[in-house]
């Protein structure tokens, strides 16, 4: 279904993941989203013989995840990015940064009434762009881009959650209210 507007980005840390469990920090925000894409690759072989097409196998593969926003906290960024932040307050960048995977979340209107709630599981981002323009007659915004690769869960296999706030399926509503406190996935439950 369509969507439109996007609101309430957010990230958390992988904690530790192995083949049994994936556990997160507590999800942060990170800045007023202005756009976040998802480019899903698949790639396909073809088997031929007899001047035909025998089989066809197709196997998805990393997919490009690229978020906008109208900042990037300094805090953030060096979390995102394995960045450092000084006492003195200065960010700092350098060759040995290693980036940790992270989850994002967010929530986009939907076209049908309601909000499409998502979570991306496991992206690992790598430094972004950044762009400085003089100013001019009319002003123009210079934003943050950032971009990363998002892959499946060690445990489950599993890349995203989506989930609309007017499904008729969902069997307990308070899961939109719960959205941003941690990372849902299929073993959510309300608190107790």
């Amino acid at each position: 279904m369509p969507t439109y507007g996007l609101k309430d980005l957010h990230y958390a840390v992988i904690e530790s993941e192995d083949d049994s469990s994936t556990t997160y920090t507590e999800p942060k925000k990170i800045a007023p989203a202005i756009n976040v894409t998802i480019s899903r690759s698949v790639n396909r072989a073809n088997l031929r013989g007899d001047n035909q097409v025998l089989f066809s196998e197709s196997a998805k593969g990393p997919a490009t995840v690229s978020i906008n926003t109208t900042d990037l906290p300094k805090e953030v960024e060096a979390e995102l990015l394995g960045k450092e932040v000084a006492d003195n307050g200065v960010l700092l960048e350098g060759d040995e940064d290693k980036a940790p995977y992270v989850a994002i979340g967010f929530k986009a209107d939907d076209a049908r009434g309601g909000h499409k709630f998502v979570w991306v599981y496991r992206i690992k981002f790598g430094v972004g762009e950044s762009t400085f323009e003089t100013k001019q007659e009319t002003p123009t915004f210079q934003t943050p881009t950032i971009e990363g690769e998002s892959i499946a869960r060690l445990d489950n296999g599993k890349r995203e959650a989506v989930l609309w706030d007017g499904d008729e399926n969902v069997t307990d509503e308070t899961i939109f209210d719960e959205w941003f406190n941690e990372v849902i996935d299929e073993s959510w439950a309300p608190a107790a």
